[in-house]
C-alpha cells in the first residue's frame, strides 16, 4: 500500500495526475493570494499615502515569500527525486535541511526588521506620512517573517508527495483568519484598538503563523514518508548542496519580481505618488490572473522530478504538453476580462481620480503580458525540475534588465502611461528566449531519456546530464 502511494506521480494518468495535484494548489494558492488583495483593499480605505506605501513595501513582503518558495523548490525537487529514486531516508534529510534553510532566511529579514526598515524607506521618498506608515508596516512583516517561512515549508513538503489537499487547508486558514482580523485591527471593530497600516501587518503575521501550524499539523498526520525529528535538522553537506543548487537559483529568479517592484517604483515616482499606487493594484489583480499558473508550475516540479528520477521521458512529455495549454487558455481568459472591465477591477481599491485615469489605461496595456508571462513560467518549471535552474535565472536576469531598461527610456520619452508598454516589450523577448533554451534542453536531456522505466535510475540520471 505504501508504494502505490509513494508512487502516484509515476503511475496515474497525466491529465488527471495533474488535476488531483494542482487543483488544490491553485485553489490553494488563490486563498494565498488573497492575503495581499484583502490588504489592498483594507488599505486603500485610509487614503492614496496608505496605499503608496503598500506599494513601496510590495518588495520586501515579496521578496520574503520569493526566497522561502525558492528554497522550498531545491526541497521540493531533491525530496521527489529521492522518491521517485527509491531512497526515504534522503527524502526525509532533504525535508529537515530545507526546513533550516528556511529558518535562515528569516532570520536575516528579522535583521532587516529591526534596524534597516526607515533607511528603504526614506531612500525612495521624502514624503514622512509614506515613510512612517510603510516602516510600521514592513517592521512587523519581517521581524515575524519565521511564520511565512515555516509555512511555505510545510505545504511544498504536502505537494511533493502529491498531498495537496493539506497545502490548500493551510492557506484557506491563513486567509480566513487575515480576513477576519484586518477590519477589526485596521479599524478597531469589538473594541480592539485601531491600529492602522501596523493592524494590516499583525493580522497577516497572525495569518501566517496559523497557516504553518495547520501545514505542520497535516504533515504530522498525513505524511509516511517524512519522519519529523530533530536529527533531519543536522545539516547534510550532499543535501545542502542540492537545494542551493536548485533552490538559489529559483529564489533568484523568484526575487527578481520584488526587485523589479522597487525599481519600478522609483521611476513611477518621477511622474506622480498615484503611479506607484496603481502599479500595486495592477500586481494584485495580476496575481490572481496567474495564480493557475504559478499552481501548475509548483505540481509540475514534482511531478517531472519524479519522473526524471525514475527514467519516464513519455510522461514528462506529455506533462509539459498538458501544461502549455491550459497556460494559454487561462491567460487569454485574463486578458479578455482586463480589456473589458478595468473600471470595475479598479473599483475594488476605491480607485479615483488620478488613480482610476491612470489604472484604466495600465490594466488595458500591461494585460497583453499574461499569455507570455503563463509560458515563461511554465517553461521555468521543466527547467527547474529536470536540473537546469540556471536557465529559470537566465531568462529572470534578462526580464529585470530589459524592463528596467525599456522603462527608463520611454519614461524620458514619454508619459507615465508610455511607461506600461516596457511590460510588453519585456515579456514578449523573455518568451521568445525561454522557447529557444527549452529547445535546448529537449535535446540534451529529456532525449537522452530511455523510453520506459529505466532498471537503474541512477544510471539514467547521471547519462541525461
Amino acid at each position: 500500500m505504501t508504494e502505490t502511494k509513494e508512487n502516484i506521480m509515476g503511475t496515474l494518468p497525466i491529465g488527471k495526475l495533474l488535476m488531483k495535484m494542482s487543483v488544490p494548489v491553485i485553489l490553494s494558492m488563490l486563498v494565498s493570494t488573497l492575503y495581499g488583495v484583502i490588504d489592498s483593499i483594507f488599505v486603500s480605505r485610509l487614503g492614496d499615502n496608505a496605499l503608496t506605501a503598500m506599494s513601496l513595501a510590495t518588495p520586501i513582503s515579496s521578496l520574503i515569500a520569493c526566497i522561502t518558495v525558492g528554497f522550498s523548490v531545491g526541497m521540493n525537487a531533491e525530496l521527489s527525486k529521492k522518491l521517485g529514486e527509491g531512497d526515504p531516508d534522503a527524502a526525509n534529510k532533504a525535508a529537515g535541511n530545507g526546513i533550516l534553510v528556511n529558518w535562515i532566511v528569516a532570520g536575516v529579514f528579522l535583521i532587516f526588521g529591526l534596524f534597516f526598515v526607515p533607511v528603504f524607506y526614506r531612500l525612495q521618498t521624502e514624503n514622512t506620512a509614506i515613510q512612517q506608515i510603510g516602516t510600521d508596516y514592513t517592521s512587523i512583516i519581517c521581524i515575524f517573517s519565521f511564520g511565512v517561512a515555516n509555512q511555505v515549508m510545510f505545504e511544498r513538503m504536502l505537494v511533493a508527495t502529491g498531498r495537496s489537499l493539506g497545502s490548500m487547508f493551510s492557506l484557506l486558514t491563513g486567509t480566513i483568519v487575515n480576513l477576519i482580523l484586518d477590519p477589526i485591527l485596521i479599524f478597531g471593530y469589538f473594541g480592539a484598538p485601531e491600529l492602522g497600516m501596523k493592524g494590516a501587518a499583525i493580522a497577516t503575521v497572525i495569518a501566517q503563523f496559523s497557516a504553518a501550524a495547520v501545514a505542520f499539523g497535516f504533515n504530522l498526520k498525513v505524511h509516511k514518508e517524512i519522519h519529523f525529528h530533530l536529527g533531519m535538522l543536522i545539516p547534510k553537506a550532499d543535501t545542502m548542496k542540492q537545494i542551493w543548487n536548485v533552490g538559489f537559483p529559483a529564489a533568484i529568479q523568484q526575487s527578481i519580481s520584488p526587485t523589479m517592484i522597487f525599481g519600478m517604483n522609483q521611476i513611477l515616482l518621477g511622474f506622480t505618488e498615484a503611479a506607484p499606487a496603481v502599479y500595486v493594484i495592477y500586481v494584485r489583480l495580476q496575481s490572481i490572473v496567474l495564480i493557475p499558473i504559478w499552481g501548475l508550475k509548483n505540481t509540475v516540479v514534482s511531478i517531472i522530478s519524479y519522473n526524471y528520477g525514475a527514467g519516464k521521458r513519455e510522461r514528462i512529455l506529455k506533462t509539459i504538453r498538458i501544461c502549455i495549454i491550459a497556460a494559454a487558455a487561462i491567460t487569454l481568459f485574463g486578458l479578455l476580462i482586463f480589456q473589458l472591465i478595468p473600471d470595475t477591477l479598479l473599483a475594488l481599491f476605491n480607485a479615483q481620480d488620478e488613480v482610476l485615469e491612470i489604472g484604466r489605461v495600465a490594466l488595458r496595456i500591461v494585460s497583453f503580458v499574461f499569455p507570455f508571462s503563463g509560458l515563461t513560467l511554465i517553461l521555468g518549471a521543466f527547467f527547474q525540475a529536470l536540473g537546469n535552474s540556471r536557465k529559470t535565472l537566465l531568462t529572470s536576469v534578462v526580464q529585470l534588465a530589459v524592463m528596467l531598461t525599456s522603462a527608463i527610456i520611454l519614461s524620458r520619452v514619454g508619459t507615465v502611461n508610455t511607461v506600461w508598454f516596457a511590460f510588453v516589450i519585456t515579456e514578449v523577448l523573455v518568451a521568445a528566449l525561454a522557447i529557444l533554451l527549452m529547445k535546448l534542453v529537449y535535446s540534451r536531456t529529456i532525449c537522452n531519456i530511455p523510453q520506459g522505466r529505466s532498471e537503474n535510475s541512477a544510471t539514467v540520471l547521471a547519462a541525461s546530464k
